[in-house]
């Protein structure tokens, strides 16, 4: 049977497109996208579903009256940012020029058949009216780009709105935010601990726990594999849509960790550690020392919908073994996670083998596969959560080559992304080659956020303030529109609350693998305060922190150039980054 003849996003396809005056079809999928499958071969015995893209009249007319291109959104985030048109898969309909016609998401074969005459038929019958018209449109889109920013000054009522955001949308029975589907929202599960911590407010501390417990407990976490599927399709977090991220789980081990740090309740300790099995027995590889990026959705009656017993005995659902350099960052920052707060010792030896197959193997390309990295370069998701991960290491082994590469990553950031118009970071490089969409300028708040949030540690560690400028700008751009965005400006609202707080800066200076530095280790990392760093330093290194004379390891607690009397004890200590 003859299949859809799919290109792959470059040159050649669209040059095949205006050679021969066709419109694109764009479909943009995943490999643990269910319905994406389901548009590709259908489902068995389903007179409805019975597969878009393996009926030959569809078939017959793609190949004969547009240029198919398939799109991975892991591997191309940028082309998915731009055209997802609602969800996965993504059925958009493009000019030979790559300016969008038409778009949706799933569409059966019924809906497919109508919608690719009409659209052909219109743009062949209409075609100088349908370039005229998009050309106008991105030209709209491209001065509204250009347009004067607006911004403000950042201030603390603005972390005091976006609280308010997660109270008046919390949802009081379930945990959570919204009805259904429901997804984890960890940027503002963690907004809520830290400022629990900071302030006091049990409500924040309702928020976080609840929706924790209600997520950990229920459908949305295999009890028996463990870890965390994408999200929950019903409001009380029962039925899940079935596919794991590597994303998801690291960011939430990271938010578990965390209400362990804050809460003191083992329990969530417990569920870290399990996702933390979950990674380790079913997405890591121990040749590589990198964890998968997805495990599929698609076997969620053969497989999920078994009884545990009979699960054990059967294969897992399909993994996907391409290493993103993102997502593996974000677990180098989760396992460090797990080391400083936990003291797992082995979570730090897997971070470290971790980075360093990242960093030598792989960036500045977004993934490795076959042997080598590919896809597109320097991407801020990517350069921020090295940058990250970078900072994470450093402050957990005091080695110098982590704050040196988080450095080289900050510039390179501020050479390849940083806007100087907007004060903000592009997604992607500037470039004149780039096709379609990709020439427009694309400014991600979460990823600028989190950016900021690094380079506010990145100035305190380096004690250079043109970081923390960056950092400054940034958010101040962020400011104008953040309230658009609800509680989904949670990193904003972190970001400038770490900002905005005193910078605490804690030297431990000693011999670094002896008892009593563990000790104190252990105190500087689990006591919280908004804004702090915690540095390692041995004797011969100490510069102008002096060690003790008898050879002790103390420990300096810094508050811009106000440092406290050096001590040893871990009472005092605490009692020290606390006040």
């Amino acid at each position: 049977m003859s299949e859809v003849v799919w290109r792959e996003w470059g040159d050649d396809a669209f040059a095949e497109a205006q050679q021969l005056d066709r419109p694109i079809l764009l479909d943009i999928g995943a490999v643990w996208c269910h319905w994406c499958h389901v548009m590709d071969h259908g489902i068995p015995g389903d007179p409805i579903h019975t597969g878009t893209y393996s009926d030959p009249e569809i078939i017959d007319i793609i190949n004969s009256r547009f240029i198919p291109i398939k799109v991975d959104n892991d591997r191309r985030p940028d082309i998915n940012a731009r055209y997802n048109m609602g969800g996965w898969p993504t059925t958009a309909f493009l000019t030979p020029y790559g300016e969008p016609l038409y778009g949706a998401t799933y569409l059966t074969p019924q809906q497919m058949l109508g919608l690719l005459e009409s659209i052909a038929d219109y743009y062949r019958d209409n075609k100088d009216d349908v370039l005229q018209k998009v050309s106008q449109h991105t030209q709209r889109l491209q001065s509204s780009l250009e347009a004067p920013l607006q911004t403000a000054d950042i201030n603390a009522g603005m972390v005091v709105y976006v609280e308010s955001e997660i109270k008046r949308n919390f949802d009081k029975m379930f945990g959570g935010f919204g009805t259904q589907p429901k997804f984890p929202h960890s940027d503002t599960l963690n907004l809520a601990i830290t400022r629990y911590a900071e302030t006091s407010d049990d409500d924040l501390r309702v928020v976080a726990e609840k929706t924790l417990i209600e997520m950990s407990s229920g459908g949305m976490y295999d009890q028996f594999a463990g870890g965390y599927f994408r999200y929950s399709t019903t409001r009380d977090w029962s039925i899940p849509h079935y596919e794991k991220m590597l994303e998801d789980n690291a960011r939430l081990l990271i938010t578990n960790i965390l209400a362990y740090q804050m809460f003191g309740d083992t329990q969530y300790r417990d569920i870290a550690l399990d996702v933390k099995r979950f990674l380790m027995e079913v997405m890591y590889n121990p040749a590589t020392g990198t964890f998968a990026g997805s495990q599929d959705a698609d076997q969620e009656d053969a497989y999920y919908g078994r009884p545990l017993s009979e699960r054990e005995l059967m294969p897992t659902p399909y993994i996907d073994r391409t290493i993103y350099v993102d997502w593996n960052a974000l677990a180098v920052s989760a396992f460090t996670q797990l080391y400083r707060i936990h003291g797992d010792t082995a979570a730090l030896e897997t971070a470290v083998r971790l980075y360093d197959f990242l960093t030598k193997r792989v960036a500045p390309y977004h993934y490795y596969l076959d042997g080598k990295g590919q896809g597109a370069e320097h991407q801020l998701t990517d350069i921020e959560a090295l940058l990250g991960a970078a900072l994470d290491l450093f402050e957990s082994t005091g080695s110098k080559r982590y704050l040196s590469e988080a450095r080289g990553l900050a510039d390179i950031a501020a050479t390849e992304l940083l806007d100087t118009y907007t004060k903000l970071f592009r997604d992607i490089p500037e470039s004149g080659k780039v096709l379609g969409a990709l020439k427009l300028a694309r400014f991600d708040q979460e990823d600028n956020s989190h950016m900021a949030l690094h380079l506010i540690r990145l100035a305190a560690l380096t004690e250079n303030v043109r970081y923390r400028n960056i950092a400054g700008s940034v958010l101040k751009a962020l400011a104008g529109s953040y309230q658009e965005q609800s509680y989904f400006s949670s990193a904003f609202a972190r970001s400038v609350a770490s900002f905005l707080a005193l910078q605490v800066r804690v030297v431990l200076v000693g011999s670094l693998d002896s008892p009593e530095m563990e000790n104190l280790k252990t105190t500087a990392y689990r006591t919280f305060a908004a804004n702090k760093v915690v540095e390692l330093r041995s004797p011969e290194e100490s510069g102008e922190y002096p060690p003790d004379a008898d050879g002790i390891p103390i420990a300096y607690v810094c508050v811009g150039t106000v440092c406290s009397q050096p001590t040893a004890d871990q009472q005092t200590l605490a009692k020290l980054i606390k006040r």
